[in-house]
């Protein structure tokens, strides 16, 4: 069961990681774990009760849903509230065309959405000895790429980053074509779906 040993294997990381005795690649404590789309239902049901035995292990752990940060960096770009997100996008789809709103709001979000990231993570105090899951990683797509955010994460929060994957082969997000040469962030641990 194609799960079973991709979990162990993040598990096994994961807690050397934070023992000391395992080194993420590239020496970053970030972990990008590949699934097939089709999986994310099982994906966040494995992601939750990973979470929940690191829990009684002791460690600090939250997951923090990619979906509520991108309304709320979405709110903030465009100063509105989040209730009020979708009447406000229409309006700027209807004021600009539609390519240039989503290329000024891919320019701006992966920013905006590590600030909103690295806020959350230190109000819960997370720190070294913590994991934060980010999940729900398809939503941001197609303003941007999960590399696009892991590059403004870095650095800026002391915790074990582990992101949800939904592509099966690195870059081919959502089973899109890959970033290519200049569109990848790839550092740190990347968990292969079997």
């Amino acid at each position: 069961m194609p799960w079973a040993e991709v979990i162990e294997e993040l598990e096994s990381k994961l807690v050397g990681t934070l023992k000391g005795t395992f080194t993420p690649m590239d020496g970053v404590p970030f972990f990008r774990v590949m699934y097939p789309p089709g999986e994310e239902r099982e994906a966040l049901r494995q992601f939750r009760l990973l979470s929940e035995r690191l829990k009684q292990q002791g460690w600090q752990v939250e997951c923090i849903s990619l979906t509520r940060v991108l309304q709320g960096a979405l709110a903030s770009l465009l100063s509105c509230k989040v209730e009020e997100l979708s009447e406000r996008l229409k309006k700027e789809e209807r004021i600009r065309d539609r390519k240039e709103l989503k290329s000024s709001l891919a320019e701006h979000l992966p920013l905006e959405m590590a600030r909103i990231i690295t806020k959350h993570i230190e109000s819960k105090g997370l720190v070294k000895k913590g994991i934060a899951f980010l999940v729900r990683t398809g939503a941001i797509y197609p303003f941007m790429r999960p590399s696009h955010l892991l590059v403004h994460l870095e650095g800026k929060v002391k915790c074990v980053i582990v992101i949800a994957y939904p592509g099966t082969s690195v870059g081919a997000f959502l089973d899109s074509e890959t970033a290519g040469l200049y569109g990848g962030y790839y550092r740190g641990e990347i968990i292969q779906w079997r």
